[in-house]
């Protein structure tokens, strides 16, 4: 079931009942133009048919619009411990979390996040194994998606989904009172009981109906 969130007067937590919300995605959203890479050196023309490895290959598009990325380089920046603390809640220890705030940058800049992993740990000073163990503990738990990304059928850097990752920093940050706007607001309240139900949904800010959950879940 795919469902969204619903435009509404009260910034107040409610479980949805009855018909599903909907939300329509503003003109503006209609007309976001293409947003920039997080590649430094872009693919040459005659080189750029990305391909994520799914079962068979088939080009899949990714990329969260600016208006939906809920988290803002201010609010990165002003919030940065509460943000940290989630991030040990959620068993990262500190060379991990590095790695996690500079993909965290990425997406906020670019809403794509497709780094070499090489360059991420010469950025924040750790090793590569350091990295890779930060990417398989959120992996583990749901909260991050690698997607094996090809070009004629050499594999190049990996691309990594963080939306359900920024969908639980921003309850975290709502939980302790910072303003996270009333669309993020809305979409984390449509969980009838967000901390348990966030680990099962399929999260992804690049649509217009973002939050798909499991039979029987969100109402």
């Amino acid at each position: 079931m795919t469902t969204t969130i619903i435009d509404q007067e009260e910034t107040s937590c409610q479980p949805p009942t009855g018909t599903p919300p909907y939300f329509s995605p503003t003109p503006d959203e209609r007309t976001i133009p293409p947003q920039p890479t997080a590649h430094r050196n872009p693919l040459s023309p005659d080189n750029n048919k990305i391909y994520y490895k799914k079962g068979i290959e088939i080009e899949k598009r990714y990329g969260v619009p600016q208006t939906r990325r809920i988290l803002t380089m201010g609010m990165f920046h002003k919030h940065h411990h509460d943000i940290r603390h989630q991030l040990v809640r959620l068993g990262l220890e500190t060379r991990e979390r590095d790695a996690i705030f500079k993909l965290l940058e990425l997406y906020i800049y670019y809403g794509k996040v497709y780094p070499k992993a090489a360059d991420i740990a010469d950025q924040t000073y750790i090793s590569k194994r350091t990295f890779w163990r930060a990417i398989g503990k959120l992996r583990e738990i749901g909260a991050v998606e690698v997607l094996n990304r090809y070009v004629n059928h050499r594999q190049i850097s990996n691309c990594y989904r963080l939306d359900k990752l920024v969908v639980m920093l921003a309850r975290y940050l709502a939980e302790h009172g910072h303003n996270i706007g009333k669309w993020a607001l809305d979409l984390i309240c449509f969980f009838k009981q967000f901390w348990s139900e966030i680990w099962d949904a399929d999260i992804n800010l690049s649509l217009t109906a973002p939050i798909k959950l499991k039979i029987g879940g969100g109402g």
